[in-house]
């Protein structure tokens, strides 16, 4: 996938970029301050308290804390069971996205993801398998 672009690198990985729109710059001139590797105890009336003790006066706080597949998110919400549906994000031998408004391989549970765009498109036509699975007009 190396050079293939940003968006075969976000439908086969959902992640892995970053599109650069002038924060990269302020951080590098120290107008944007990034803490990592502690969490935030509690704030102050300018400044987020650090677990170690530490503060940064702020006029805003933003807090980019990544995020996990949607597989394994399920699997800790709804247990082991959820183990057995499929891979979510990523692309599978037809070149479709895994497990995006398609069967996921466990009766009742559907993942819907992607920017508001994808998500609105999709969403329709998962509705309508819903819908058709609920009337008896599609296999599970």
């Amino acid at each position: 996938m190396n050079g293939a672009g940003l968006m075969l690198t976000y439908l086969s990985k959902g992640g892995g970029y970053y599109i650069d729109v002038g924060a990269s710059k302020l951080i590098a001139e120290k107008k944007i301050k990034i803490k990592q590797g502690h969490e935030i105890s509690n704030f102050t009336q300018d400044s987020p308290v650090f677990d170690d003790g530490t503060e940064i006066e702020a006029d805003i706080v933003v807090l980019a804390t990544g995020y996990q597949n949607m597989k394994t998110t399920a699997i800790r919400i709804l247990g082991p069971e959820a183990e057995r549906i499929s891979e979510v994000w990523g692309l599978d031998s037809e070149g479709e996205l895994n497990g995006i408004a398609r069967c996921t391989g466990h009766p009742g549970i559907y993942t819907l993801g992607g920017n508001l765009a994808q998500a609105r498109f999709m969403s329709k036509r998962l509705a309508l398998r819903i819908k058709a699975q609920v009337e008896g007009l599609a296999p599970f």
